[in-house]
């Protein structure tokens, strides 16, 4: 398989194949059940949101590839999803887009590696949901 690059874009053999298959779907089965066992439950990166409470609004908890490592298709057009655990980050769906967003259309990601692009992204995106949550506290006191 080609290599799986910092972007997702154009890349339908991954998005119409790989994650619609029946290994990513058993391996994203796995990484929750994984969470649950240390004693946890798996909540968005950036807002918390749970995937009990996305589930109350209709709304997935998606799992970010960090790194494409294990990720591969054999020659008979099987795929193999060996994602290593800190390889997948959880993300409610609307974070996940907005991360795709800035990944996929910055030019300033360009030759940075995808788990650097991917942490710069989300502590942006973080420092944005505080700042957001800071200005309605301070509308409220108002």
């Amino acid at each position: 398989m080609a290599r799986l690059s910092l972007h997702r874009t154009g890349n339908s053999d991954y998005s119409r194949g790989y994650l619609r298959s029946r290994a990513w779907f058993a391996r994203r089965r796995r990484w929750f059940e994984e969470v649950r066992a240390m004693g946890m439950e798996p909540g968005c990166v950036v807002c918390g949101m749970t995937e009990a409470a996305g589930r109350q609004d209709q709304v997935s908890l998606d799992l970010h590839h960090v790194s494409y490592a294990g990720v591969d298709k054999t020659e008979s057009g099987r795929w193999i999803a060996a994602e290593e655990h800190q390889d997948l980050m959880p993300m409610c769906r609307g974070h996940h887009q907005r991360l795709h967003r800035m990944m996929d259309g910055r030019k300033e990601f360009y030759g940075w590696d995808r788990e650097r692009a991917t942490i710069w992204i989300i502590t942006h995106l973080i420092r944005t949901e505080e700042t957001a949550d800071t200005d309605d506290e301070t509308r409220k006191d108002a």
